[in-house]
């Protein structure tokens, strides 16, 4: 894999044909025995919105998100290590802000691993991010996010508009 992206990268949906690449990112940026392959990207691509950062030669990015209640939560968000987080990182979460603006999402919740790197939440901070306690959540987040965390997570939430709604859109 070069190190260096052809000079357009492209934000696009994922493909059937994307898992292998996808597995194999996901494969180099987490623990060992994280046990997330090829099933387990085949889950995201029919369930949620998989969007991948294409650099023409590999993949650099993938996210993986889906809107409930006004909410958007990305719980799948990987960058290749060998880039820079904004590389790849800065236009997926654009494509992702940018759709769950078009469903009038209130924030885009990251759903993070606990042992996501410090260099990844200070590009998410860098990004407008915010870490915050579950406490801390609104009540109606709080349950929308109750499926999502599963295992110790952390969370990072960005508002995408700056009242909650109240009434029926």
């Amino acid at each position: 894999m070069s190190a260096e992206p052809d000079e357009f990268l492209q934000v696009r949906r994922a493909k059937r044909g994307d898992l292998t690449a996808i597995a194999h990112l996901v494969e180099e940026v987490t623990p060992a025995g994280a046990g997330i392959g090829e099933p387990e990207v085949m889950d995201w691509l029919f369930s949620k919105g998989l969007w991948v950062a294409d650099g023409g030669r590999s993949l650099l990015g993938v996210a993986a998100w889906q809107a409930e209640n006004l909410v958007a939560v990305t719980d799948v968000f990987y960058l290749s290590p060998i880039h820079p987080l904004a590389l790849a990182g800065g236009p997926l979460l654009a494509k992702t802000e940018e759709e769950a603006a078009l469903l009038m999402c209130e924030a885009n919740v990251m759903v993070l691993a606990d042992w996501t790197p410090e260099p990844m939440r200070a590009f998410l901070k860098d990004q407008g991010y915010e870490a915050m306690l579950w406490e801390d959540l609104h009540s109606i987040w709080r349950e929308v996010l109750k499926e999502f965390l599963t295992g110790k997570k952390d969370l990072m939430v960005k508002r995408l508009r700056e009242r909650m709604v109240m009434v029926p859109l």
